[in-house]
Order: structure tokens, then sequence, then C-alpha cells
């Protein structure tokens, strides 16, 4: 029976892993042992019954086909030569946690430089008090920007490349499996930030130390945005290879590829438009603001801008659904 299994896998070696793959695979599996026992049965010996088996199975296409398993999914990974591997992936996700890891931990030293501030303030050391903030908050603010660095460069390597229904099927294993740390993660987040209040409130009710209170409110807060912050950012990276077909770098302005996908036969238009409307209204924005002396009020058009822009956006993709 082992070399029937073998010679099934060594069938499925090139094929994606999808739910439908997987399935016709248990399935052949199930067909191919039902023949051997019945073939033993029959009389024939070990290696006879086995040697028949494989014979009588044609090439993988046609067990695809056989079982209603479309043969697209093979094809689709070789679509493109530089679709993303299964190593760029877990790469990938390897810098999402690097990235979450850095940016949780600079967002929380932001904040905890606050909580240091007034704990300092409340023992009369306002000076080393507004030091430890400008420190701590550096220190917070040099975390976040070398992750986005790195986050940033290896986006850049991916951006508009090809997502397999492999790579698609890994993600959305890998997103499964990480729901849990992900809801663990969010629950302790909010209710940090929940029960922050509660030194402020103790603080206020029984005349404690104030700024001993908001410290503390404040150093719960920075844990619970922590944890928030990071089980999100985690949890983004696997659904990114999970819902898009291409990689997309900058949300707002996706690659060509990605755009045609989206956008079909009117991709050239999006693409001119987010080439264009930009600078356009920049352009505007300054001569509006220089002419009618505006600039308290000329900011606005950015606004419409966006309004716009999204205007014109839904509208070309409900044209091409």
């Amino acid at each position: 029976m082992k070399t029937i299994h073998d010679y099934l896998d060594s069938l499925f070696l090139n094929v994606p892993i999808t739910p439908e793959t997987r399935k016709a695979k248990e399935d052949l599996s199930a067909i191919m042992e039902d023949h051997y026992h019945e073939l033993i049965s029959q009389g024939k010996s070990e290696h006879e019954a086995i040697g028949a088996v494989i014979s009588e199975f044609g090439s993988v296409d046609e067990l695809l086909q056989a079982l209603d398993i479309s043969s697209e999914a093979s094809q689709e990974d070789e679509d493109w030569e530089d679709a993303l591997s299964e190593e760029e992936s877990f790469d990938y996700w390897q810098t999402v946690r690097y990235f979450a890891l850095y940016v949780s931990t600079g967002i929380g030293l932001c904040i905890a430089s606050l909580a240091i501030m007034s704990f300092l303030l409340g023992q009369g050391s306002g000076a080393l008090g507004v030091l430890m903030m400008l420190v701590f908050g550096a220190l917070g603010v040099g975390f976040i920007l070398s992750a986005a660095l790195k986050y940033a460069a290896s986006r850049k390597k991916m951006d508009d490349r090809f997502i397999s229904k492999t790579i698609k099927h890994i993600a959305r294993q890998q997103l499964e499996d990480y729901e849990k740390s992900f809801r663990i993660g969010l629950v302790l987040g909010i209710g940090l930030c929940i029960f922050s209040l509660a030194p402020v409130l103790m603080s206020s009710i029984f005349y404690y130390d104030m700024p001993f209170g908001v410290a503390l409110f404040l150093l719960m807060v920075a844990v619970g945005v922590f944890f928030i912050v990071y089980v999100s950012v985690i949890r983004s990276g696997y659904a990114k290879l999970v819902n898009e077909t291409y990689f997309i770098r900058d949300e707002d302005h996706p690659g060509t590829r990605a755009t045609k996908h989206k956008y079909g036969d009117a991709a050239g238009k999006v693409v001119f438009f987010h080439t264009v409307y930009w600078p356009v209204i920049l352009v505007v924005y300054f001569m509006w603001s220089f002419v009618f002396h505006a600039w308290a009020c000329s900011w606005l058009i950015f606004v419409v801008g966006g309004i716009l822009q999204d205007f014109f956006l839904a509208q070309v993709n409900r044209k091409r659904n």
C-alpha cells in the first residue's frame, strides 16, 4: 500500500494544494485502496495488485478531470514567472511580525512617555519629567521609523506580483491558525484600555495621588494599545495574501496588473487618473489660495478631491461589474 500512496503523492507533487485538490487526492486514495483489496481478494499477489492499480490510472490531469476538478489551478501558477513563491510569502510574514512588534512597541513607548512625565510631575520633578518624555518619545519614533523602512522595502519587492491559489491557500491556513491568538490579543488589549480608567476613578474617589493615577492609566493604555496593534498588523499580513490576486504595495496606487485585474478595460483610465488627478488638485489649491488669499478654507479642496476620487473609482468599478 505504501507504494500506491507514494505514487499518488508523486502525481500531486506539482498540483497546488486547495480544498478541492486535497479532497480529490483523498478520493483517489480511497478508490485505489478499494481496487487493490479487490484484486487481492481475486487471488492477485501484492506486486501484481499494485502494478494493476497504478497502470489503470492515467495522468494527474485525467484523474482531476474524472473527479470534476479543474486543472486551471495548475496552469494558474505558470501564468506569471514572477509569481510570489512560498519562501517569499513566509519571509514577508516574518517582516510583518517584525513590523508589528516594533510599531506596537514604538506606539506604546510614546504613550508611556506621557505616563512617565505625569508621574515625575507629581513628584515635583517637572524638568526631568519633560526630559524623560522626550527621550522615550524619541525612542518610540525611532522604533516606528526603523520598522517602517524595512517593511516598505519588503512590500516594494513584492509589488504587483501574482498571488497564486497555492499561496492563497497557505495564507488562509496561516490566518485560520492565527485567529485564536488574534482574539486573545484583542481581548487583552481592549480589556486593558477599559480597565485603565480604574486608577483615575479610584484616585478621584479616595483622594489618592492624581498624577500617579493618571500615570498608571496611561501605562495600562500603552500596554493595551500594544496588544491591539501587534495582533491586528500580523493578521492583516495574512489576510492581504488571502484577499488579493496581485500584491498591492500602496492601496491608493495599485500596480499595473492589479489595476487591470480590478478595473478591466478601464484600467488605462484609472492609471491616467492616478497620474494626473492629484497634481492638478495641488496646482488648483495653490492658485486658488494665492489669487483669492483663501488659505483658511482652500484646504477643503483636498477633502472634495478625495470624495470625487472615490466616486469616480466606484463608478468605473460598477460599470465593469
